[in-house]
């Protein structure tokens, strides 16, 4: 009797062994998604930043500053004062809010945009994607090791692709709005600039 009790013990045991060596393969492949998912993330991120801020900015600045310079009238256009105002809409868009940084909560999914700017959008996808690269790489050592609440893995494997998700999210709306800024930028600039380099002529012939 005792021989038996120790074989049902003993095959018991292998079960829930096996069954944990398959929970395991099953958490380590989720987390080799989610880093590949974050690889993926990374290659989008560097064909899609936006290195030319600053000239965008020095070409404004300039553009602005020959309107001023140059301009006069007796009469207030209102047409102009759109394009203004519609350019400096841009520029706001473009270039990040001083101070306002990513303000993310570590205990939940959401991630929020501090600005709706191209700058911050870049940083807070950047961002995330590198804190979320070294979470799962804590996650993956504990689940190898057999460390912490092993019951909870499950759990924590969806948060982090609940996070995953979002990142994606993140970095398509800043893809998009990335595209339909420029676009913006570079038809307003294109017509500003032309009128005050001619201004700039007549004013000096």
């Amino acid at each position: 009797m005792k021989k038996i009790s120790v074989l049902v013990l003993l095959i018991t045991a292998l079960i829930f062994a096996a069954c944990g060596d398959l929970d395991k393969a099953k958490h380590l492949k989720a987390i080799a998604q989610m880093e590949k998912s974050l690889d993926s993330m990374d290659i989008v991120l560097k064909e899609n930043r936006l290195d030319t801020l600053a000239g965008i900015q020095i070409a404004a600045n300039s553009l602005i500053s020959r309107i001023k310079t140059y301009y006069s009238s007796d009469t207030i256009d209102v047409e102009l004062g759109k394009k203004m105002d519609q350019f400096k809409r841009i520029m706001r868009a473009i270039k990040p809010k001083k101070g306002r940084l990513q303000n993310g909560n570590r205990d939940t999914t959401v991630i929020v945009m501090a600005d709706r700017s191209i700058g911050n959008g870049f940083s807070v996808v950047h961002t995330g994607v590198k804190e979320e690269r070294l979470t799962l790489s804590v996650l993956k050592k504990d689940i190898e090791n057999g460390n912490g609440r092993r019951d909870k893995y499950a759990e924590y494997i969806k948060f982090e692709q609940d996070k995953v998700h979002q990142l994606q999210v993140l970095l398509k709306a800043y893809i998009e709005h990335k595209n339909v800024t420029i676009k913006e930028f570079n038809e307003i600039y294109a017509e500003l600039n032309a009128f005050s380099l001619e201004l700039m002529k007549r004013k000096k012939s």
